[in-house]
């Protein structure tokens, strides 16, 4: 499992779906990545797709998390009683913020999930809530430190973290934004705090995770100490072949026109 190999110091690279079909998660999984993020909060998934999605990952052996669209407990429950691997919550600026994530996504003792019963997450009622409890406790709850805000509250979120939070995953596109510099990637400013966080989390002994803009930073994130890295997303990666794709042939065709 996803958990058990970040526990094992092992890191794992993984990348976004947005579109809302199983096959994508299919063609995906067969590519070699560790993971799928499957998005909630900037794509057109909803809660049937979601379940689809959930399904094809399972199916394909490939882990899937669910970035929710926010807060809303009831969305973080969800995602776990489909089955998910984990759940990622956006904009998370606060120990609060922290505090009502892990009630949400988390049972007694930690937190106050709701008990669904007769979902995937319990075998449709087939297993007793012990083994559903430990069960749960091995799905990742990740939280983003995507603004100046957070940054700056960073030992609050930490301390009100305990060891219910998996992984403080960075969000530079927001991160920069909030900075002044909105998706300037290779921006100083951003490099440094980037760097600060990461230096923070780790001495705290915390996974750090992020989003790549390029391959390049990728292993600029990786020399940092980040173990858990995404880049790129499905409908990029489609859409970057096939641009590529139709200038090769323009190219080739060019003669013939």
């Amino acid at each position: 499992m996803l958990k058990e190999k970040l526990a094992s110091k092992g890191a794992v690279f993984g990348t976004w779906i947005r579109i809302p079909h199983p096959m994508v998660v299919e063609a995906i999984a067969a590519a070699g990545f560790d993971f799928v993020h499957l998005d909630q909060e900037h794509g057109p998934i909803g809660t049937a797709e979601l379940d689809q999605l959930i399904l094809a990952a399972k199916a394909s052996g490939i882990p899937a998390v669910v970035r929710v669209p926010g807060k809303d407990g009831t969305r973080i429950g969800q995602a776990l009683d489909l089955g998910a691997e984990g759940v990622i919550i956006p904009h998370v600026a606060s120990g609060e913020d922290v505090r009502s994530v892990v009630r949400a996504g988390r049972f007694h003792p930690r937190g106050m999930r709701g008990v669904a019963g007769g979902c995937r997450a319990d075998g449709y009622g087939t297993l007793p809530f012990a083994e559903v409890s430990e069960a749960a406790d091995r799905r990742l709850i990740l939280v983003q430190i995507e603004s100046k805000e957070a940054v700056e509250r960073l030992d609050e979120i930490l301390d009100a973290s305990g060891d219910s939070v998996d992984v403080y995953y960075i969000g530079p596109a927001d991160l920069s934004q909030s900075l002044g510099i909105p998706c300037q990637f290779d921006h100083p400013l951003l490099g440094e705090t980037i760097r600060r966080i990461t230096e923070r989390l780790r001495a705290r002994g915390k996974t750090v995770g992020i989003h790549a803009p390029t391959a390049d930073h990728v292993v600029e994130y990786a020399e940092m100490g980040i173990r858990y890295i995404t880049c790129s997303m499905d409908i990029v990666l489609l859409a970057s072949r096939a641009q590529a794709l139709a200038a090769e042939w323009r190219e080739a065709l060019k003669g013939l026109r």
